[in-house]
């Protein structure tokens, strides 16, 4: 009996202990480890290689346009102004009437030079074009009849005077007859050598009378424009007064200034590119014409002059013009994708392929060249980068590059 009950006593001792058991392996059950999750897959992207390549190097300058030419277009003589044909901006081609000036006074002087002229011919004998010859001279041809009559009178008294058949008196004064007919023949030459001077003289002062008949009528010494009208008709206008002012502004000139640490790499022939204002979205081109010689003193600048064509007369002069001259390239340049730089916030930043990774750099950018950008500082030749952004790349993605087309 007592056997029974020592038995059932250990039985029920034990079933506390059996039940904490069980619970202990049910919570090692629920305590196992879970699976671990998959990698995650790579990014595909296209990558490019940066290259070198040589970029012109340019210097940013400042200038003002100017015309080729300029010249105010002025009276040549004292007269009343009687029309004016052209107006401020008219484009005007070279020899063109700008003017017209009060011509009868002119014209008379004209008409008197020429009949004194016609005169001095007359007198001369040379209405029919030929050469001056003062012994075919109507007066000379006259002064040497008279010559040879008298020296036939002369010679005739003295065959008289042989014979006794005339006084020596009578001698004398054909004799002296003689001489004085000569002397009238010479100076007849003379005078018809003088009068031929005064002809030479006469065609001059026809000449000056033609000009001035030709004055009346003001001309564009050269194709331009009429910048300024300084005149009207019914004014009173003497030599040398502003009638109009033109310019030539095909091509222009532009005048920059260098500073005096550029100076030596600036050189005739090269290529200028500018903007102006007025053309915010144009870029216009010229070149190098002149180089000042010296730089000014007071500005420690070189004065650089370039040609600029304007066939289509789109730039003004005086209008202030930003400018870059292209230098001699330098050292080769970084090139990248346009499409691989992000500018976060002005902090630019490109993905570098390495061991199929993602890897951020901080990069100095450059100037743009045609789809691509220059890296100044961040990024070595010969380095593969994400040629175009991707949503969800981050510094240390893993990724799968392929070359961009």
């Amino acid at each position: 009996m007592n056997t029974a009950l020592t038995v059932e006593r250990i039985r029920l001792g034990l079933a506390p202990l059996v039940l904490l058991l069980l619970a202990g392996c049910g919570n090692t059950e629920a305590k196992l480890p879970a699976k671990t999750d998959e990698a995650p897959a790579p990014i595909v992207v296209s990558v490019a290689t940066a290259h070198e390549q040589a970029l012109p190097t340019t210097l940013d300058v400042t200038g003002t346009l100017m015309a080729d030419a300029q010249t105010d277009i002025a009276s040549e003589i004292e007269q009343r102004v009687v029309e004016i044909l052209v107006e401020r901006g008219q484009y005007v081609a070279a020899g063109q009437v700008v003017a017209r000036m009060d011509d009868q006074d002119a014209r008379n002087q004209l008409r008197e030079a020429e009949a004194v002229e016609a005169q001095i011919r007359e007198r001369l004998g040379l209405n029919n074009g030929q050469d001056f010859d003062p012994m075919k001279t109507p007066e000379v041809q006259q002064a040497r009849a008279t010559m040879e009559r008298a020296e036939a009178d002369y010679k005739r008294f003295v065959q008289l005077l042989d014979e006794g058949a005339v006084s020596r008196a009578e001698h004398d004064l054909r004799r002296a007859d003689s001489l004085a007919a000569k002397a009238q023949h010479d100076t007849a030459v003379n005078q018809m050598r003088q009068t031929y001077q005064s002809l030479l003289a006469q065609k001059v002062r026809v000449a000056m009378a033609r000009k001035a008949v030709e004055d009346t009528v003001i001309r564009a010494p050269w194709s331009g424009v009429i910048a300024e009208k300084a005149a009207n008709a019914g004014r009173y206008t003497k030599k040398g007064d502003r009638i109009a002012t033109i310019v030539r502004i095909d091509p222009l000139r532009i005048e920059l200034t260098v500073p005096e640490g550029a100076v030596a790499a600036v050189r005739k022939g090269q290529k200028v590119s500018f903007a102006v204002q007025s053309y915010a979205d144009r870029k216009f081109e010229g070149t190098i014409a002149y180089v000042g010689p010296a730089v000014r003193t007071d500005s420690r600048a070189l004065v650089v002059e370039a040609i600029v064509p304007n066939a289509k007369g789109w730039l003004q002069p005086g209008l202030f013009a930003t400018a870059h001259i292209e230098l001699p390239a330098g050292r080769p340049s970084v090139i990248v994708p346009a499409a691989a730089v992000r500018n976060d916030g002005g902090v630019f930043r490109v993905f570098v392929a390495k061991n199929d990774r993602a890897e951020v750099r901080i990069v100095q950018v450059g100037r743009d060249v045609g789809g691509s950008v220059e890296i100044l500082r961040g990024l070595q030749t010969g380095e593969r980068v994400v040629s175009r952004q991707v949503d969800g790349l981050a510094d240390g993605s893993p990724i799968a590059g392929r070359e961009a087309k």
